[in-house]
């Protein structure tokens, strides 16, 4: 039966009231049911259980319904097809029960704790570092074991024409004024670190000629334009010229139409 066909008995039967059971049973659509889900597809009871990845996209719509609404048709993402959907029992939102969630909790509690504590030593390094304090030694201080600093050269062109995301550390260096150091937190690793930038060389354009024929290719377009503006601009105030609205208005008329 064309899939057309079948939608429109489907949509038949709910516009005439009739509830998920009888909608698929009149278009004979095979039925399932998952265990209780969460809004990303997964099951806090059935830990195992994974909707696939073709119906979570519909999983939206179906947390949007309450309990008495009707069902209602989804088309499936890539072309997949369609999908009839409906609650069949709506779970008001609760903490999970610790016994579920013992092992994540406990992980949690950890992680964070590790978290602040490595805040913490971080802020007190770039606190001695700020005041003046060599790097090695403020880290030599931290009390715990950490990487011996390291040195990093970086320029700025490099940075703008790398087409890899540029780690925080080393962007930062480029907000800094010589000498000032600041604590920063690597958004891909979520490592700390505290930066401090020594020396700024000054960038010198005629190392790099073929920068320079660029910039001034991409200069050329713009300012020949602005300079044709101008130009016809000085005339039309030279000649006295005068826009005829009306002969504008009956020409775009004629050619565009409307």
């Amino acid at each position: 039966e064309a899939v057309e066909a079948i939608l429109e008995k489907v949509q038949n039967v709910i516009d005439e009231g009739g509830n998920f059971q009888e909608a698929a049973a009149a278009a004979k659509l095979p039925v399932s049911q998952t265990p209780l889900v969460l809004a990303d597809g997964t099951s806090r009871q059935t830990p195992s259980f994974r909707l696939p990845p073709e119906l979570v996209a519909i999983l939206k719509s179906g947390f949007e319904l309450e309990a008495n609404d009707e069902p209602i048709i989804e088309a499936l993402p890539s072309d997949a097809g369609y999908a009839l959907v409906a609650p069949a029992q709506i779970v008001a939102a609760a903490p999970a029960p610790l016994a579920q969630v013992k092992t994540r909790v406990a992980g949690d509690w950890i992680q964070q704790q590790a978290s602040a504590r490595a805040r913490a030593v971080a802020a007190a390094i770039a606190a001695k570092v700020a005041k003046g304090m060599p790097m090695a030694q403020a880290v030599a201080q931290a009390g715990t074991p950490l990487p011996a600093p390291r040195g990093i050269a970086a320029r700025r062109i490099d940075l703008t024409m790398s087409r890899e995301p540029v780690p925080e550390p080393i962007r930062i260096l480029f907000n800094l004024a010589q000498g000032k150091s600041r604590m920063v937190a690597d958004s891909r690793s979520g490592a700390l670190a505290v930066v401090k930038l020594n020396t700024i060389v000054p960038g010198n354009a005629m190392l790099q000629p073929g920068l320079v024929a660029q910039v001034q290719r991409d200069f050329a377009q713009p300012i020949a334009q602005e300079y044709a503006a101008q130009f016809l601009s000085a005339l039309r105030g030279q000649l006295g010229v005068k826009r005829n609205e009306g002969a504008i208005a009956a020409a775009r008329k004629r050619i565009i139409g409307g």
